[in-house]
């Protein structure tokens, strides 16, 4: 791995990971969004089970065929990493200091 062009990534983290890396970034910064550039490609296949593609199912070959395993915690595995990935993308934009952009409501306009 280089921190120059990422991870060894799918087409999404790899995407994302040329959208958030920027010169600038520190160390623990670039490690986030090396994080959520994988957690990206998790989600991509997660997604892909639960919509069923066949090719993305675990599969395990015995001597005598095959064996398709079912992974009935995907659903709720794509909602734990989905809280997850924002919460990595919250904090790299609030590293980034792309904290809220302007139609963003300010919390504290109130007060």
């Amino acid at each position: 791995m280089t921190w120059e062009n990422g991870d060894d990534y799918d087409d999404g983290g790899q995407r994302l990971f040329d959208s958030l890396s920027a010169p600038t970034d520190d160390g623990s910064t670039r490690a986030l969004i090396v994080e959520a550039c994988r957690a990206k490609d998790r989600l991509d296949r997660l997604h892909r089970i639960v919509r069923g593609d066949e090719d993305t199912w675990t599969r395990v070959f015995t001597g005598e065929g095959e064996l398709v395993l079912k992974l009935d915690t995907a659903v709720s595995e794509v909602r734990q990493l989905s809280t997850v990935f924002r919460q990595l993308l919250t904090e790299i934009q609030r590293r980034q200091g792309n904290g809220g952009g302007a139609d963003e409501e300010d919390g504290l306009a109130g007060l």
